[in-house]
């Protein structure tokens, strides 16, 4: 049996949103979730289930078509969305404001 590439919550969270998975079976990071029974409402129902327990948002992350989504892109997007941001803390509150701006576009 090989690993997979993400954690038991993952994995639990996956198992609720793909009916066709199979008891005792593990989802394949390869293959396209919609073989498990994925369509496009399972997947928002996925993706905010992924949002709450894990305290992220993923909000135009997952864009690859539903069909062709595989366990192994929607764990790597979760594991982007949890990662600091590289200018996380670059501007403390009472530095300059950047309105939501990213540094290189402040002038």
């Amino acid at each position: 049996m090989s690993q997979t590439p993400w954690n038991a919550k993952f994995e639990q969270i996956l198992r609720q949103g793909l009916p066709g998975l199979g008891q005792g079976k593990t989802p394949d990071p390869d293959a396209p979730m919609e073989s498990y029974g994925l369509d496009s409402m399972a997947l928002i129902a996925l993706v905010g289930t992924l949002e709450s327990s894990y305290g992220v948002s993923l909000a135009g992350e997952v864009v690859v078509p539903v069909h062709t989504l595989t366990a192994g892109q929607l764990w790597g997007i979760v594991s982007a969305a949890l990662q600091p941001s590289w200018d996380a803390g670059l501007y403390p509150s009472s530095d300059i404001s950047t309105h939501g701006r990213t540094p290189w576009a402040v002038a």
